[in-house]
């Protein structure tokens, strides 16, 4: 008798037909979403989705072995497994290689506590097998994400030519994706779904089992079975994907979406293929009903950034995590909790966060990340508020777009660059500096917005470090012409910002 104990980001129906279990074991592990400070809304969206998938197993004629969060004495992973042992008199499981480190890790540590015996399967649920990544990149200096790219459009023939060469003769669009947005324009949001009685369950059990976690179940309408997954998919492909691409970098106020796809959460449990969504986005474009830069655009977020990001932590675990490449140091403020802050554009984005558990990667990268960046807040933890705050996150999700991507601090492994901006990226491509109480204009005063001084500050910091990246070559020319004494009032005002609003946690005013 085979036991196939699936993740609560396993939620695959293809891999339970795969594999062909005589049943299947799902854990809510009570001990799991304590050891985290995880939003409320992400742990309602995992614990729904698993108590869905129960159901959606039991119709398709699968014997279920679930644990749920209120079972005791049965209140973490060991505890049931050893109580499904003994009741099944079944010592043996499947597990589908997890995809976090951690929790591979601590899988292997189980066959010799419970003398059981633990058979690990490849896990199908990426398109890129870990050693063959591994082979790639560790010999590289800077594994660039772009050549990956290119080898998974060739290998899985997405959007390519039968000569081999790409669709519209341009491997990547993302010059075409960066058009500031238009006053007054607005965009169809995702569906939304009531949430039905076993979510209600749900959130009932999460506000009672974990009363101190940040964020609410309120305004909870996230898809939680496969058939709302599918529905919140093809409604992005309809609505949304055809000026994905024009407005892809694009913040407005009180617009967290816009048209971005908000599926990612529903990829990374399991319940949307991203081989099926690859397709249907190419099908998309064949169609005539996306332009080439949207499909190209987001199809690159899957096959390549999304598995790139999955092969980087792969194949640099567990090292990565720790690696600090720039020595920031300082821990976040309190209000990166709350979002009660007077800069406009974060208060925006962590404000969102708070409330739904998400903001789009532009959000993350250039608004969130960029500030902890230039304000030298420690990539860990900085890593472990995205880790606890977002409805998608995973390790392998969070580790290399945080350490990596957002923070620059993992020498330059995966990004060439720091992704650091002025407030004049801010201010075009967003609505966000319009009413703010600082000015994007300014670079000194009280007025004067912190993007700005701690930008040029950084620079000026970091210009050894970065002078033989010919990427920063304009930037760093331009912080060269600041005269020593604005340069040193602007560390001034830096350093007055960071004791006040940082080192002592209170909110900028």
């Amino acid at each position: 008798m085979t036991t196939l104990w699936l993740m609560e980001d396993q939620l695959s129906i293809d891999l339970v037909r795969k594999h062909r279990p005589d049943r299947v074991l799902l854990i809510e592990s009570k001990k799991h979403f304590t050891s985290w400070p995880f939003h409320k809304h992400r742990i309602a969206f995992q614990i729904s989705s698993i108590r869905h998938f129960v159901d959606e197993l039991i119709a398709d004629g699968i014997e279920v072995h679930h644990y749920p969060l209120n079972r005791r004495p049965y209140l973490d992973a060991l505890g049931a497994i050893t109580h499904l042992v003994k009741k099944c008199k079944d010592p043996d499981l499947m597990v589908i290689d997890p995809s976090e480190h951690h929790c591979a890790q601590w899988i292997k540590t189980l066959p010799e506590k419970l003398g059981i015996k633990i058979t690990i399967e490849s896990n199908t649920l990426f398109l890129t097998d870990r050693d063959e990544f591994a082979a790639w990149a560790r010999p590289l200096k800077k594994p660039i994400m772009e050549h990956f790219y290119r080898r998974m459009r060739t290998k899985l023939g997405v959007l390519m030519e039968s000569d081999g060469s790409p669709v519209g003769g341009q491997w990547n669009l993302d010059k075409e994706n960066r058009k500031p947005p238009k006053r007054g324009m607005t965009f169809s949001p995702p569906i939304s779904i009531k949430p039905d009685s076993i979510t209600l369950d749900v959130l009932k059990d999460v506000e009672k089992a974990f009363p101190t976690h940040p964020g609410s179940t309120n305004g909870f309408f996230l898809p939680v079975t496969r058939s709302d997954a599918e529905k919140a998919w093809n409604d992005f492909v309809k609505n949304r994907l055809p000026q994905f691409g024009d407005f892809e970098d694009a913040m407005l106020v009180g617009q967290p979406i816009l048209n971005h796809s908000f599926v990612s959460m529903l990829l990374n449990v399991g319940l949307l293929n991203p081989m099926n969504m690859v397709r249907d986005v190419e099908a998309a474009y064949h169609a005539g009903r996306v332009p080439l830069n949207s499909a190209e655009g987001f199809i690159r977020q899957i096959i390549g950034w999304r598995e790139y990001v999955y092969g980087i932590y792969w194949s640099f675990m567990p090292e990565y995590r720790d690696r600090n490449a720039l020595n920031a140091k300082l821990d976040l403020p309190e209000w990166f909790w709350t979002g009660e802050t007077q800069m406009h554009c974060l208060s925006q984005c962590i404000q969102g966060v708070v409330d739904r558990a998400y903001s789009h990667h532009i959000q993350r990268l250039m608004i969130i990340c960029n500030f902890a960046n230039m304000a030298s807040l420690s990539p860990q933890a900085v890593n472990d508020w995205f880790y606890a705050m977002y409805a998608d996150s995973l390790d392998w999700v969070v580790t290399p777009n945080v350490i990596g991507m957002g923070m620059h601090a993992d020498n330059a492994t995966m990004a060439t660059k720091p992704y650091i901006s002025s407030a004049a990226y801010i201010h075009r491509m967003s609505d966000y500096c319009k009413g703010c109480k600082f000015d994007p204009g300014e670079r000194l005063g009280d007025s004067a917005c912190p993007f700005n001084y701690l930008f040029w500050t950084y620079l000026n910091d970091f210009a050894d470090r970065l002078q033989k990246n010919p990427r920063m070559t304009m930037m760093l020319k331009n912080a060269q012409k600041i005269d020593a004494k604005e340069m040193g009032q602007m560390m001034d005002q830096r350093k007055r910002f960071i004791d006040l609003h940082i080192r002592k946690k209170v909110t900028p005013s």
